[in-house]
């Protein structure tokens, strides 16, 4: 059952992020040809079952002003032959979540932490020279990506 993304109404409810081991991104796979953007489809499909049984990864949010913010949280399913990313957002506008496939790579010789690793990465660029993406304000939800990894992907990214 997938994971309901959490959204903190209190500091105690994030996860620390001030203090936190410095850490590296695992090796990039030699090969790791991924599409990524809104709507890509996953090599293999959509899954039939959804995201249901996708590793929940982390949920991490932007908060512009108190009327303009985002709220993401990232899943990684395992197909057949490929990884796929997916956000769940939240929609204002239906005061619900939705997700969307935003990212997808070939299985070969892809481990589950490069995966979430380097797809959340390439998604980020993308967002970043698409739709001129900032740094996330602050992480609401560690899971299978920690603070570190989450930090390390965003140095990556915006530094």
């Amino acid at each position: 059952m997938t994971h309901e993304p959490k959204i903190p109404m209190r500091l105690e409810d994030l996860p620390q992020q001030r203090i936190h081991e410095v850490v590296g991104l695992p090796e990039r796979p030699a090969e790791f040809n991924c599409d990524v953007g809104y709507g890509c489809t996953p090599h293999g499909g959509v899954p039939q079952a959804g995201i249901s049984m996708a590793t929940y990864l982390c949920q991490v949010e932007w908060a512009w002003s108190p009327m303009h913010n985002r709220l993401d949280a990232y899943y990684l399913h395992r197909g057949r032959s490929a990884w796929s990313l997916w956000s769940k957002y939240w929609d204002d506008n239906w005061g619900k979540w939705d997700d969307i496939c935003i990212g997808c790579v070939r299985r070969r010789s892809v481990n589950q932490m490069q995966a979430a690793a380097y797809l959340l990465l390439e998604f980020w660029k993308y967002d970043a020279q698409n739709s001129g993406a900032d740094r996330y304000h602050w992480i609401n939800e560690a899971e299978y990506l920690s603070v570190a990894d989450l930090a390390a992907i965003a140095r990556e990214v915006w530094e």
